[in-house]
């Protein structure tokens, strides 16, 4: 039996948000948000959609990646790095 293709995950940094979605897979999927390096969130989804306000990060560089996994255990993740400033 060939291997599962992979997902695609988008993580675009728009205004004052970060917005995840995810692509191609057979919902739900489990996402995880890493933020510098540290597990900030995980949910099971059926919308294949997440805005992370950029309120809740300390003004400054971060890497934002984010990973997603299937019910058919397909996977796939990507990741940017965003500039927030202090208000």
């Amino acid at each position: 039996m060939p291997r599962p293709g992979r997902i695609a995950v988008h993580i675009d940094a728009v205004h004052d948000a970060v917005h995840v979605r995810i692509a191609g897979a057979r919902m739900p999927a489990r996402i995880y948000l890493y933020v510098d390096g540290d597990l900030a969130d995980s949910w099971v989804d059926v919308e294949a959609f997440y805005e992370l306000e950029a309120a809740r990060l300390a003004p400054g560089p971060h890497a934002i990646t984010a990973r997603a996994v299937d019910t058919l255990g397909r996977w796939g993740g990507a990741s940017t790095v965003i500039e927030t400033r202090s208000t």
